[in-house]
């Protein structure tokens, strides 16, 4: 899949709305370390100050909240797309469709196509780069994409089952569609690195069973299982040639190191993955980042970057002109980059 726009394509595309859920409550690193909960010599490598803890509501209550939000000055009826992205379960029976829950909340036409999307963290950029193809056949359509995890109320362990990263409870949405909204999507590609694959399972699958219930949720084993056999070089050197090849052809369109973007927004890992990995390269593209923001929600699977953007976006800290570069990476490996650009700072959707 190219980059979109593709090179002599004049189609447009547009951010008409925003939308989240973040719960206010915060599970503070301190606790977490005096709890015995996180090891804390990988607390100060991580440089978490604290993760955002949804204590009732699940997923699809979370990420349909989202959605209204987002959808706050839209037409309804112009919404004929919808994705469901999440990394967790959503609290419900294996086969229940979330897509279909949000479809059906949202009273969404009959003839709106709906369904659920994984692929890691990145899920959210490969729905929308999927929704600009669609749109570009559907110039009056418009498309929605929603991400809603909450780790707690499950197996999985926030602060350890997952390396180099802490996890936070959120939801988020966006509308596009190609007339114009608030802010502009300039550029918006998709990367592989599927060889990282094998980072996130076991060499052997293995039959469901109550005496290890949380072994699918294991994911520090399984990437120590590959560091062993392949080492951390060829992890490193397949993202940086998956994040390199999306560097190039963004530069190849917006001349970034000449005119930076004002702000980067990176995935919500821990610091010691991303000043190696995302900022070596993304770094100089952009005036300032969003870590400050990010280390105190953690990762919240498939929402981190339109968090920070809605964090800019109701801060007023942005102007007309002025551009975010967000960046995306999920296990798999999938990896994006976003560049948007504000169009206006009025509108009641924002």
């Amino acid at each position: 899949m190219s980059a979109w726009p593709e090179q002599g394509d004049r189609s447009r595309l547009f951010l008409l709305g925003l939308g989240t859920w973040l719960p206010t409550s915060r599970e503070t690193v301190r606790n977490a370390v005096e709890a015995g909960s996180y090891d804390p010599q990988r607390a100060d490598k991580d440089d978490f100050t604290s993760v955002a803890v949804e204590p009732a509501a699940f997923p699809a209550e979370m990420g349909v909240t989202a959605a209204r939000r987002a959808l706050e000055g839209v037409d309804v009826d112009t919404v004929d797309w919808l994705a469901w992205t999440s990394i967790h379960r959503h609290g419900h029976t294996t086969l229940w469709p979330p897509a279909s829950f949000a479809h059906h909340e949202l009273q969404l036409s009959s003839a709106a196509l709906a369904f659920s999307l994984s692929q890691g963290c990145n899920a959210a950029f490969v729905a929308m780069r999927i929704a600009a193809d669609h749109l570009r056949l559907h110039p009056r359509s418009a498309a929605l994409i929603i991400g809603a995890d909450r780790f707690g109320g499950s197996l999985f362990k926030r602060w350890s089952s997952d390396s180099g990263t802490v996890f936070g409870d959120a939801a988020s949405a966006v509308v596009l569609a190609p007339r114009p909204g608030p802010l502009e999507i300039l550029h918006l590609d998709v990367e592989q690195g599927s060889e990282l694959e094998r980072l996130y399972r076991f060499e052997q699958p293995s039959e469901e069973n109550g005496q290890e219930p949380g072994r699918d949720y294991d994911v520090s084993s399984a990437k120590r299982a590959y560091l062993r056999q392949y080492g951390d070089d060829r992890i490193r050197s397949v993202f940086a040639q998956a994040l390199g090849s999306l560097r190039s052809r963004l530069l190849a369109r917006f001349p970034l190191l000449e005119r930076p973007a004002r702000f980067v927004v990176y995935p919500n890992v821990g610091r010691g993955i991303s000043a190696s990995v995302y900022e070596d390269i993304f770094g100089g593209l952009a005036e300032a980042n969003c870590w400050e923001y990010g280390r105190s929600i953690g990762h919240t699977g498939v929402s981190d970057q339109i968090l920070a953007l809605s964090d800019l976006v109701e801060r007023k800290v942005l102007s007309v002109g002025d551009r975010v570069l967000l960046i995306g990476a999920g296990n798999g490996l999938s990896v994006a980059v976003m560049l948007v650009e504000v169009r206006s700072c009025n509108s009641g959707a924002f």
